[in-house]
């Protein structure tokens, strides 16, 4: 069994690798490398002495998504992919909305139809927007002030509705 991380390749998700690895775990990694490089991935085998399985591509790519999904015994997913610039988000709405929102749907439904259940969600901070102080608590309202955090919010309540409606899923979010 294997745990897929997407944007698996970045500062944070590969950190995560490190440790899943560490913690005796197999693990997938899907990313399109647009912030991060493969070369990482060398460095990581350096540090575990381990493999990884590596898919490059969007998140947006339902084939690419079926494929992983198909090729490997998925048990958890854990998701980092996403474009994530505050200021290129106000410039550019439809990037973010497409790449986050459409890319975490085409995500989710890959899961569905390979009975995966387990997710674990790397928000952000900028779902509370500009009008609450630190330190930010899980009970403060959200409101988001970009479309970069627009994105997060809008991926939050659709993890949270889709184990509404089938509590058989096991959601994790984290800001």
């Amino acid at each position: 069994m294997s745990i897929l991380v997407t944007g698996g390749a970045g500062y944070i998700g590969s950190h995560t690798v490190v440790k899943l690895l560490q913690a005796g775990e197999e693990v997938v990694v899907v990313d399109n490398f647009s912030n991060s490089k493969a070369e990482v991935f060398a460095r990581i085998k350096g540090i575990t002495g381990k493999e990884v399985g590596i898919y490059e591509g969007d998140m947006v790519d339902r084939t690419l998504l079926g494929r992983v999904f198909s090729e490997n015994e998925i048990e958890s997913v854990i998701h980092f992919a996403g474009v994530k610039a505050v200021g290129e988000s106000v410039e550019n709405p439809l990037k973010y909305y497409r790449n986050n929102v459409s890319g975490t749907l085409c995500l989710l439904e890959a899961m569905e139809e390979h009975g995966v259940r387990t997710i674990v969600f790397s928000s952000s901070a900028t779902v509370y927007g500009e009008g609450n102080q630190p330190p930010l608590t899980e009970e403060m309202p959200l409101s988001t002030n970009s479309p970069y955090g627009a994105t997060k919010r809008i991926i939050e309540d659709i993890l949270r509705d889709v184990h509404d409606a089938d509590a058989s899923w096991r959601v994790t979010i984290l800001r």
